[in-house]
């Protein structure tokens, strides 16, 4: 017979085994489902078209005359930003409405899908990420706000909101980033 501490403990461990999705290392990202994220933090999907930095991206535009609904599954072309300019330690890749985030020195790496939840101003990215620390993903955010012409900081915070990573400023760049060279 078991014991309650024990069956407790099994239970614990099928919980983590299944936050763990596919996990870093045998050929997924490691970040788990992105819907789950959303439904996680009570937040809804939203365009990252909505976003108060909108207009630094590749968002469609149309002729409308009076105001407008942007649909949540209508997102930005790909824009991606970078820390400098030959060396890219920390990027982030925005497609539609999801972004990946990676900070590949420090080993820190975040997917999400943008989204709000009721009651808050601005949207942020929901998803996973994972540390060295981490041997599974697990929730946060990343939030992204416009800084200096055109770039935007960001910032990446665990699901009580403590700040894992972050404030980085990062640049829009033109074309792929470059692996980066971790010294």
């Amino acid at each position: 017979m078991k014991t309650g501490r024990c069956a407790r403990c099994e239970w614990l461990l099928l919980l983590l085994l299944a936050l763990a999705g596919c996990g870093p290392g045998v050929g997924g990202t490691g970040t788990g489902e992105q819907s789950s994220a959303l439904e996680f933090f009570g937040a809804r999907a939203a365009s990252v078209c909505t976003a108060s930095f909108a207009g630094q991206l590749k968002c469609p535009t149309r002729v409308v005359i009076g105001p407008t609904l942007v649909a949540p599954n209508e997102g930005s072309e790909t824009v991606i930003w970078a820390d400098n300019g030959s060396n890219l330690p920390v990027s982030a890749r925005i497609n539609g409405s999801d972004v990946e985030f990676e900070a590949a020195c420090e080993g820190v790496r975040f997917t999400g899908t943008w989204g709000t939840r009721q009651g808050e101003g601005a949207g942020r990215f929901y998803g996973y990420y994972v540390t060295r620390d981490l041997n599974f993903a697990v929730p946060g955010t990343l939030s992204a706000q416009a800084a200096n012409g055109a770039s935007l900081a960001y910032v990446l915070q665990d699901a009580s909101g403590r700040v894992v990573f972050g404030p980085r400023v990062l640049k829009r760049t033109t074309g792929e980033t470059v692996p980066s060279l971790c010294r």
